[in-house]
């Protein structure tokens, strides 16, 4: 089975590099004050501009059911990061990220980018890079 090796081998190294990434994104947000899982909302929401962003599309980005996201979205207006705002289809949500909510997000990609630099140095992320690539070629064929 000497060719079934070299594509576990690959994928064994993907994980390990993705681990140092998802140990970046998790200290981000413990280090920002926030859970992962509002860190990711606060991320889907910035990144379609953070100002009355459907719902919907965090939750179809965040792959979460509405009972979660509407909990979710709950913890986060309390502490001051989120608002809510009916949508001008009233029976849909809108949410914006507040003044509180940007600064904090700020901290969590400052803390993510620091990581990251960390992990540059140590070449883990040229080990990402390498082994992914490496990886995606052996499937794509190239």
């Amino acid at each position: 089975m000497p060719s079934e090796q070299a594509p576990l081998s690959l994928l064994a190294a993907v994980r390990r590099s993705l681990r140092v990434l998802n140990d970046a994104i998790e200290d981000g947000a413990e280090r920002s004050g926030l859970t992962v899982q509002q860190q990711a909302f606060l991320l889907a929401t910035a990144a379609r501009g953070g100002r009355k962003v459907p719902l919907s599309e965090v939750r179809a980005e965040l792959a979460m059911d509405q009972a979660t996201a509407s909990e979710l979205l709950a913890r986060l207006i309390r502490l001051g990061l989120v608002t809510r705002a009916t949508a001008s289809d009233r029976r849909a949500v809108d949410v914006s990220l507040s003044a509180k909510g940007r600064q904090r997000f700020g901290r969590s990609l400052e803390r993510i980018r620091e990581a990251l630099q960390v992990a540059e140095r140590a070449g883990d992320l040229r080990a990402l890079r390498e082994s992914l690539a490496a990886y995606l070629d052996h499937y794509t064929g190239r």
